[in-house]
């Protein structure tokens, strides 16, 4: 390949030599298609072969995007401790943990996938923490203004996104309220699908319509980031 050329997931190439009225028109038709978006999916449950996590792998397959998966069992993100330093310091939040990485790729996502366990009739901890310690992307000046200004902007605003939580029991509609309220309340993006899920003590590999409905919510949130 040459180095004036580059490679989009679905195998297409653009020039970067064309003249820049030629470029632009390649890069919309590429863009529209899907060539460059990139869904964000955060594997919520702390064991990496689980059932969430895999429903959340399939729902980004499926929607035939690129795609990055966090697993928050690899990462370490400390619970928030309410300080208040992100709303004084443009957004910088001062626990220095894996979550500062996470933020740049939360802000470059163009859709999210968060997938949750149900512990306690809610999200899991490992969950909260993460949830809670999003409250910095609201004041790095980026997005649409909250409704009072002392909660900063939303630059998650008006992006796709789809929920996910599976339990062995019940609790499950309390964890898929939380994580409206995150993802639609909180970030204002639009959730195209929730997924929520009591699967007993079975793999969700082994439940072919708990697979299909991931696989229909992973193509609702392909087609909404081709709109």
């Amino acid at each position: 390949m040459l180095q004036s050329q580059f490679a989009t997931p679905d195998g297409l190439f653009l020039n970067l030599d064309m003249p820049p009225p030629i470029y632009y028109l390649h890069y919309k038709k590429l863009f529209q298609i899907g060539g460059f978006m990139k869904i964000l999916g955060i594997c919520g449950s702390m064991r990496d072969v689980s059932n969430t996590n895999k429903l959340v792998k399939k729902v980004a397959e499926a929607s035939g995007c690129e795609y990055d998966l966090i697993y928050l069992a690899q990462n370490e993100i400390k619970p928030c401790t309410g300080c208040a330093n992100c709303m004084m310091s443009d957004g910088v939040c001062a626990i220095k943990d894996d979550m500062q990485g996470i933020y740049e790729k939360l802000l470059q996502a163009d859709a999210l996938i968060v997938g949750a366990p149900t512990y306690f009739l809610d999200v899991s901890g490992a969950v909260k923490c993460f949830i809670d310690r999003n409250m910095a992307l609201y004041y790095r000046g980026i997005g649409p203004d909250a409704e009072m200004e002392v909660l900063g902007k939303r630059p998650l605003s008006g992006k796709p996104a789809v929920s996910i939580t599976t339990v062995a029991g019940a609790g499950h509609e309390r964890t898929k309220e939380t994580l409206k309220m995150f993802l639609d309340y909180c970030h204002k993006m639009k959730i195209v699908a929730e997924l929520a899920e009591p699967v007993g003590m079975n793999d969700v590999y082994d439940m072919p319509e708990v697979m299909k409905r991931a696989e229909d919510a992973g193509r609702k949130l392909g087609a909404a980031l081709k709109k």
